[in-house]
């Protein structure tokens, strides 16, 4: 729209200055038939016709896959995309997470299962719900907490009877002063080996056992990783896992460009250091914790599956495309090809007006034109050109019932 607004200024400075040459060297009336010839060659019309078309029945088309689409731009700019960040809960995996391993330290797993779901009864992170559940699913006690935090990708702590109770990731909870011993964290190491995220629990000032926990991968994730690779386009991974465990589901999808540990700011800023070496990059998000990395993107991409109604309910906030399935991400980019093919067509059909009726319209200059240019052989010229280039446009209908 700004490079449209500029011609147009160019076209108005333009046509200004040689109808102001011809009025003073042959009087108003050939400043003005040449002044409207010139005002006419030279506008803007067919560029800016080029897309709006295009796009519209673009549009129709990605939501006619059940894709919501909040910015129309944003289908040209899916088409340059060359690095797309995902995150790994519900997405590489299916999201149904279960309790796997109770290995408490010092006390019962009744007690640690009961301890890890007092601690997290108050938790927004899948995690904290899935452990909550498992206690209260086996009846066991769930203890009052007096105050409350919870430190997106990392873990929460609480006050239980007034002693800090902290359940996490082991780096983050051996950070705020909890001591383990050496077994602990041994196995925590094997637990994420294995594909399992391990946290730590941690009354008062020692670790006190861990609860692990598990998902199975995606099928249609595959495939979407392959789509992605057969295009040559670059796969990261922005999770809040820890190293070993993301590398092991990772493995499966043969999947090297890994951040991990990563807070919700952190994957903003993996985002901006993308898009700061010159990448264009779209962000499928689907969790509260890909914000940041949804807003600084270049494409922004809900994968809504119904669990996320706090994403998808913020009026505040327009993703780009909003999506049931990842396969409709495939269906997506490829109509945003054609429709970019279609728009550079009818960019080079704008030139080609360009290059057709200014000549002409600047000869009128000349004492004696060697052809005669009328501002309605102008008028024509472009209305043709025009007609061209919405006709082109009208194939985008056509490719659609193609896919």
């Amino acid at each position: 729209m700004l490079r449209i607004k500029l011609f147009f200024l160019l076209d108005l400075l333009t046509t200004g200055i040689f109808s102001g040459y011809m009025y003073a060297e042959r009087g108003l009336d050939a400043a003005v038939a040449i002044g409207l010839s010139i005002f006419v060659a030279f506008s803007p019309i067919c560029l800016a016709l080029s897309a709006p078309l295009v796009l519209k029945l673009a549009g129709r088309a990605i939501e006619a896959e059940q894709v919501r689409l909040n910015n129309f731009d944003a289908i040209l700019n899916l088409a340059c995309v060359d690095t797309v960040a995902i995150p790994m809960n519900r997405f590489l995996t299916d999201g149904e997470y279960f309790v796997t391993d109770l290995v408490p330290e010092g006390f019962s797993q009744s007690s640690l299962l009961s301890y890890a779901a007092s601690a997290e009864q108050n938790a927004t992170h899948l995690l904290g719900k899935v452990i909550l559940d498992s206690a209260e699913r086996r009846n066991l006690k769930i203890q009052s907490v007096s105050a409350f935090r919870e430190v997106p990708g990392q873990g929460v702590e609480a006050l239980v009877n007034s002693t800090p109770l902290r359940v996490g990731n082991p780096d983050w909870v051996t950070a705020q002063g909890v001591s383990a011993s050496a077994e602990l964290l041994t196995k925590a190491d094997q637990l994420a080996v294995h594909g399992k995220i391990p946290l730590l629990l941690g009354l008062g000032g020692m670790a006190r056992g861990l609860v692990a926990l598990r998902d199975e991968v995606r099928s249609d994730a595959r495939e979407f990783i392959s789509f992605l690779r057969k295009n040559e386009i670059e796969t990261v991974v922005l999770t809040a896992l820890n190293k070993k465990t993301a590398k092991s589901i990772a493995k499966f999808f043969n999947l090297e460009n890994l951040r991990t540990n990563l807070t919700p700011e952190d994957k903003a800023r993996e985002v901006q250091i993308y898009r700061a070496k010159g990448r264009t990059v779209a962000m499928i998000g689907n969790d509260f914790h890909d914000l940041p990395a949804l807003v600084n993107a270049d494409v922004s991409v809900l994968l809504n599956d119904g669990s996320i109604t706090s994403l998808n309910d913020n009026s505040e906030i327009k993703f780009d495309f909003e999506i049931p399935t990842l396969e409709k991400f495939l269906l997506c980019r490829e109509i945003s090809l054609r429709a970019v093919k279609l728009v550079r067509q009818n960019k080079k059909i704008s030139y080609l007006s360009w290059v057709a009726l200014v000549p002409p319209a600047l000869m009128m200059l000349l004492e004696n034109p060697p052809v005669p240019f009328h501002p309605i052989a102008a008028v024509a010229g472009v209305l043709i050109f025009s007609i061209i280039i919405l006709a082109n446009s009208m194939r985008m209908q056509k490719l659609e019932e193609k896919i």
